[in-house]
């Protein structure tokens, strides 16, 4: 027993912080996942454009089409964190998606439950909401304007 433990801190000692898949293969790790919807209007007339990384894994940059989900699961520690750069037209903003395991950013206390699993940011014309599932719905709130 002593020796499955001690191969299991070296193991986790190597690892990166972040592990980007939906399969979580630290059992003791909460399991997260990060959804930016693109719901800007079908008419629009500019492309949005997201890069999102960690200090362990660029995410890349993407151009998502109106109504595409781009996401991403992962473990968390205490300290993990993730930020996304939005492009729409001529406006831009960066914050962290990701920096809190119970309400998926730190000011998000009033706007998704404690424990939130699936941190989900809308892309809307007026900005950018912050929300979670809720049974087959988001509920959501905007959390920057543009």
């Amino acid at each position: 027993m002593v020796h499955l433990l001690v191969k299991i801190l070296l193991l986790l000692l190597i690892m990166p912080y972040n592990i980007q898949s939906y399969d979580c293969q630290v059992p003791f790790l909460p399991k997260y996942s990060i959804h930016v919807l693109n719901n800007l209007s079908p008419d629009s007339m500019d492309s949005l454009e997201i890069h999102c990384a960690s200090g362990d894994d660029d995410l890349g940059h993407k151009i998502l089409k109106v109504g595409e989900d781009f996401r991403w699961g992962f473990c968390a520690w205490t300290w993990t964190l993730y930020f996304c750069h939005f492009w729409w037209g001529n406006k831009n903003l960066m914050f962290d998606v990701f920096n809190d395991q119970h309400y998926c950013v730190h000011d998000g206390v009033n706007i998704v439950p404690k424990d939130t699993t699936e941190c989900i940011w809308q892309v809307k014309y007026d900005g950018i909401y912050l929300g979670y599932f809720d049974g087959d719905k988001i509920n959501s709130q905007k959390y920057r304007g543009w």
